[in-house]
């Protein structure tokens, strides 16, 4: 019994060590795992929210305690001043500071933003309210702290604070332009800002701050244009002119720098820009040119000069070889402006005669290089010369106008128009392309269009005072209406006949348009004024007609017909 007893303690010792030896390796090196708390409201985005609130809120706080300094005199105006624009600076300086560290770039975008908004009211209380600066002082004190901020923001890429730093730098230039009359310092620093903007997005790839900058630089050229008229203002047309140009030329060398000097395609953007910024030029220059500051003919060369050049950008190898959205761009850029350039440089015949051997060329190059662009150059330049002869405004009149507001007359030049684009017609252009594709064949469905309207429109011209006497005091409306039904339905069967050939297989589509045309013309003109004569003549035409053009349309084209 004793040896049972002494052999179960010798056990329960054995326990009792190996359990002291394991409660010494949980001690020292098992972990348990602990329930995590549940978030509260003050952790993530609420928290982050409320203490940049907070630090924007303090940062205030201390602007307007060295407001407050200033207010009670405790320092000169010029010092309490001189202290704000240093604080703005500071917070500026601490958004480029923790803008290099990632976790506190929201930091960094609450500081800058605050710094603009520190600094640009305090400015322009500098020119207005204080008169420590004068307006061209305040612009350049305005300029140099854009260009730190969007510095900052660009290094930083700090979007936030680039938008805010190029729309508050546009209002703050317009403020100050009204309080000061510093307008001529105010468009220039619109104008380098719009720019600055430009390349910022063009270094960053940011999108839509381009176009913010661009209508702060088009509206202060606008604004120097409107003010050179103002009695109010001492401004004069030719430096609003100046500017306009200025304005121009800079966006286009940015254009060419970005296309030819980096290798990339123009957008949206620069085609809106070219445009505005063309318009707006051309608006200061003939503001001025009618105050005498500037002859028609400088504008007229410059407009050419830069519409060769753009011609000669479209037709680099580079471009022409890739024919993408730059060869469109600067070919369109250069044709716009060599129409506004000779349009105001040379008298209306030889406009015409320039157009029209323009039309003529663009058509011929069409054919040989295969390119739809200069079958549409064509199109526009033929749409050019109709409006400028005046022939579209004669064919609308003769086909569907009032005879008591006059007839119109044979004129020689119209002529030569219609037969220039008779011409464009039978010369052969490029109709197929995998790039346009079932746009290719849009600018020759165009110029048949105007071939209709023109030559059709001077045949009325020519018969209708011989047959209706629409020339005299009392024309026949019954006899008018039906020559005019005859031409229309003639025009139908042609448009038919052309469609069977390979080179104007788009006629097709304008033969029924033009026979609504012809039917709604019977009920609005013919019918009210006709004769059973006249109306026996309309109706024999328009019935013939829509006979022929169903034959014509479906009957299958031969081996002879499609040569």
């Amino acid at each position: 019994m004793a040896d049972r007893i002494d052999d179960l303690e010798k056990r329960l010792a054995a326990v009792e060590q190996r359990l002291k030896v394991i409660e010494k390796e949980s001690s020292s090196g098992l972990t348990f795992d602990r329930t995590a708390p549940e978030p509260s409201l003050g952790d993530g985005f609420i928290a982050d929210a409320s203490s940049h609130i907070g630090r924007v809120l303090l940062i205030f706080g201390g602007a307007y305690l060295l407001r407050a300094i200033t207010d009670y005199e405790f320092v000169a105006t010029g010092i309490g001043i001189l202290m704000g624009a240093s604080y703005a600076l500071l917070w500026l300086f601490m958004a480029y500071r923790k803008g290099n560290t990632e976790h506190q770039r929201a930091n960094a975008a609450f500081y800058g933003g605050t710094s603009v908004l520190l600094a640009l009211p305090l400015l322009v209380e500098a020119v207005s309210r204080f008169s420590l600066l004068s307006g061209r002082q305040g612009v350049i004190a305005l300029g140099v702290y854009c260009a730190l901020a969007l510095g900052v923001a660009a290094k930083m890429k700090l979007r936030t604070l680039g938008w805010l730093a190029t729309g508050g730098g546009i209002a703050t230039a317009f403020a100050v332009m009204i309080v000061s009359h510093s307008a001529v310092a105010s468009a220039a620093f619109l104008l380098l800002l719009g720019l600055g903007s430009l390349w910022v997005v063009y270094w960053r790839q940011w999108m839509g701050l381009q176009w913010l900058g661009a209508i702060g630089a088009n509206a202060g050229v606008s604004a120097l244009v409107a003010f050179s008229a103002s009695a109010n203002w001492t401004i004069e047309p030719g430096v609003a002119a100046l500017f306009g140009s200025a304005s121009l030329l800079t966006y286009l060398l940015s254009f060419v720098l970005r296309s030819h000097g980096k290798g990339k395609d123009v957008g949206v953007f620069e085609a809106v820009q070219a445009l505005v910024a063309s318009g707006v030029a051309y608006w200061a220059a003939i503001s001025a040119s009618q105050a005498g500051q500037l002859v028609l003919l400088q504008i007229g060369v410059l407009g050419m000069v830069l519409g060769g050049s753009a011609y000669l950008l479209a037709f680099s190898p580079v471009t022409r070889s890739v024919r993408g959205p730059n060869f469109f761009f600067y070919s369109t850029l250069g044709l716009l402006l060599v129409l506004a350039g000779s349009a105001l440089i040379l008298p209306a015949t030889a406009t015409v005669i320039l157009w029209s051997l323009m039309a003529l060329a663009m058509a011929w190059f069409s054919g040989r290089t295969g390119w739809v662009s200069l079958s549409l150059q064509c199109t526009v330049l033929l749409l050019a010369v109709g409006v400028k002869s005046g022939i579209l405004a004669t064919g609308l009149v003769a086909l569907a106008g009032d005879v008591s507001a006059g007839w119109p007359g044979l004129v020689s030049w119209q002529i030569a128009v219609a037969l220039t684009t008779v011409v464009c017609l039978f010369l052969p252009v490029a109709q197929h392309s995998e790039r346009w594709g079932g746009l290719a064949g849009l600018p020759q469905l165009i110029v048949l269009a105007l071939s209709v309207w023109e030559v059709g429109g001077l045949i009325v011209v020519f018969l209708a005072p011989v047959l209706a006497g629409a020339a005299g005091a009392e024309p026949n409306l019954a006899i008018l209406a039906a020559l005019r039904t005859a031409v229309l339905s003639a025009s139908s069967v042609t448009l038919a006949l052309s469609s069977r050939f390979r080179r104007w297989p788009e006629a097709r589509w304008l033969v029924y348009p033009v026979l609504i045309l012809v039917a709604i013309k019977l009920f609005v003109e013919d019918f009210p004024n006709g004769q059973p004569a006249s109306l026996f003549v309309a109706l024999f035409f328009v019935g013939g007609a829509l006979l022929l053009v169903a034959r014509l349309l479906s009957r299958p084209k031969t081996e002879s017909q499609g040569r």
